[in-house]
């Protein structure tokens, strides 16, 4: 593993790595330090076959608190560049930038499970829904902040909440940018569960982790493969895609016999991911 960074910090235990936001005195407001390292830890992550899952997490006293306004701040500003053109190319660049981070983490081959404790917004909103899988501390608190401070949310969540919460609660947090606490987040569905703090929360998405770390890791691959690959074709497509990649993977390995085997044997699976 040669991942390494000042923003960023992974733990392994057994086959689940923990990434964290690791800028807790910004409580982990996302700079370009932290937009640029994302992608660089999840290629690392997933290119180890001894991990199988992953759990994003932030240090300290909130998940993340939205784009680090001051750092972004410190870039090029329109009246530097030669023309407004130009400046407006520069500031696309920097928001295309910013959407490929969010995406590597629903692109990441692995699933990856967040837990969010006190403050989720903005761009943290971003990043959850990106996720496969969300949970929450009972503390935490989630807004999609970008009309109370002027900006249309352009990093991912217009597409992505829509995919997770029904489109009426959509049309209320972004509209009104208001804060809804964790109670409200899983009854409508934007998490799967809260737990009575962060460690409780962390300790339940270890336990999902692990669970998913004990299952074929070519099936759980596969299975997200499909999740994602589906949301933009039409059943008869996605059926077609699914009985192709299952053809030619999971029919054909190691897991797949080692599954039958202990079947028969009575006893628990030992997978391999080949």
């Amino acid at each position: 593993m040669t991942f390494s960074s000042d923003v960023l910090s992974i733990e392994r235990a057994g086959a689940v790595a923990t990434l964290w936001l690791d800028r807790p005195e910004k409580r982990n407001a996302l700079s370009r330090a932290v937009w640029q390292a994302i992608p660089e830890a999840l290629d690392d992550l997933a290119a180890d076959d001894g991990v199988r899952a992953i759990i994003l997490a932030g240090r300290g006293k909130s998940f993340c608190v939205g784009i680090d306004l001051a750092d972004l701040g410190g870039g090029s500003q329109a009246g530097e560049a030669p023309s407004q053109a130009v400046a407006n190319l520069r500031q696309l660049d920097v928001t295309t930038r910013f959407q490929k981070a969010v995406s590597a983490f629903a692109e990441c081959p692995l699933p990856v499970i967040a837990v969010v404790h006190g403050h989720c917004l903005g761009a943290g909103i971003d990043l959850i829904t990106a996720c496969d899988v969300r949970v929450a501390a009972a503390d935490a608190s989630f807004s999609v902040r970008e009309t109370r401070i002027g900006i249309v949310a352009d990093v991912g969540t217009l597409q992505r909440l829509p995919k997770v919460v029904n489109a009426g609660h959509v049309a209320e947090l972004a509209y009104t940018g208001r804060d809804i606490d964790a109670a409200r987040a899983e009854k409508i569905g934007l998490v799967n569960d809260v737990h009575p703090d962060f460690d409780a929360a962390y300790a339940a998405a270890r336990d999902m982790a692990n669970e998913i770390a004990a299952n074929s890791p070519l099936a759980v691959r596969g299975t997200k493969f499909i999740l994602q690959r589906g949301e933009d074709l039409t059943t008869e497509q996605s059926l077609l895609l699914n009985g192709l990649y299952t053809l030619v993977t999971s029919l054909q390995s190691n897991d797949l016999r080692e599954a039958v085997k202990a079947f028969l044997e009575k006893r628990p699976a030992r997978f391999t991911g080949t």
